[in-house]
């Protein structure tokens, strides 16, 4: 090799292009895959989860239960925080049903209305 082509530690320009474009796309794999992934596992659970407290197989407060345990163990984001606002006030508002100090309508009310404000925030 051209000693003129060589870093002033003697390895090739080629050498270091290959170890930059690795270092790279680990750190861009780094920053965005683990979020990104674990808010899909979470949303991939709760759907199920949901819809299990749907049907009755799952109490409400049990869900926001189980949703909030998941969520303070996601890496922190904007996204997550929202979502735990939300879920707090829907553990209320499923223990408040469960214990009969409102009404099924009542619950289902609430429930759309906090579902619906969190969606429009997460946008």
């Amino acid at each position: 090799m051209n000693p003129r082509f060589l870093t002033p530690d003697g390895k090739s320009p080629a050498v270091l292009v290959a170890a930059l474009a690795v270092s790279l796309s680990a750190l861009l794999a780094g920053c965005s895959s683990p979020r990104e992934g674990s808010l899909d596992e979470f949303a991939r659970w709760h759907d199920k989860a949901k819809a299990q407290a749907q049907a009755g197989a799952l109490m409400w407060s049990e869900f926001y239960k189980q949703s909030f345990d998941r969520l303070t163990a996601l890496p922190p984001s904007m996204q997550q925080d929202t979502r735990l606002e939300n879920t707090v006030l829907l553990l209320s508002t499923a223990r408040k049903y469960e214990s009969s100090e409102i009404t099924a309508l009542q619950f289902n009310t609430e429930r759309e209305n906090i579902e619906t404000q969190l969606e429009a925030r997460l946008r």
